[in-house]
């Protein structure tokens, strides 16, 4: 009679035991998941740039990490970036291309985040964001 007490008391520790652990192999694989989907949020293509002009500024930073932007020509911009977006009229000097980012980054955005690029003979010489 004993044993099967003793018996008994194994099961109860051993399920006690797999329901914590369960629920944390639960929380670790869904923050993979969320690191993974923050992850491709973030990351610069091209397709994200042209098709989402609002959410630029979720990119913009992988963008500069890993392109080069100053003196790149304006083929090159053109065929990264896309047409500039000069027809919203702001920041608009010769030799300039504009790109609206988005809303800026932050708890209260209340302006709006631009990609300057700035050229000379063709080629980029300065890159800034900047708000309106």
């Amino acid at each position: 009679m004993k044993e099967r007490t003793y018996e008994e008391e194994i099961r109860a520790i051993k399920r006690r035991t797999y329901i914590p652990f369960a629920i944390l192999v639960f929380l670790v694989v869904c923050l993979i998941l969320a690191a993974c989907v923050w992850k491709y949020q973030h990351t610069f293509t091209t397709e994200k740039w042209l098709e989402n002009p609002g959410e630029r500024t979720k990119i913009v930073d992988n963008l500069l990490e890993n392109h080069a932007l100053v003196g790149m020509t304006q083929e090159e911009i053109l065929t990264l970036l896309g047409e500039d977006d000069a027809e919203y009229g702001y920041f608009s000097e010769e030799n300039q291309w504009v790109y609206y980012m988005g809303m800026e980054r932050g708890l209260i955005s209340i302006d709006s985040e631009w990609l300057l690029l700035n050229f000379q003979d063709g080629v980029v010489t300065a890159c800034d964001i900047t708000t309106d």
